[in-house]
């Protein structure tokens, strides 16, 4: 069986893992790429309540908050 016997449950040494930083340009492309993704779903929000549509809207909605989200966690 594993894990029984004399060395079983001595800690194994273990290097921690640096955490890696995107650079300044990813950061400036990333920050763009929301900034249109945003004016976007503000133009096809708009769009659509103008248009008469309001279920489009709020799924538009939707799905751009969930974008967010996902960036921010």
């Amino acid at each position: 069986m594993v894990g029984i016997g004399e060395g079983a449950m001595v800690p194994q040494a273990v290097d921690s893992r640096r955490a890696a930083h995107a650079s300044g340009q990813v950061n400036w492309v990333l920050a763009f790429l929301m900034l249109t993704i945003l004016v976007a779903a503000i133009a096809g929000v708009t769009v659509a309540l103008f248009g008469g549509m309001p279920t489009i809207a709020l799924v538009i909605a939707l799905i751009t908050g969930a974008i967010f989200a996902g960036v921010a966690c």
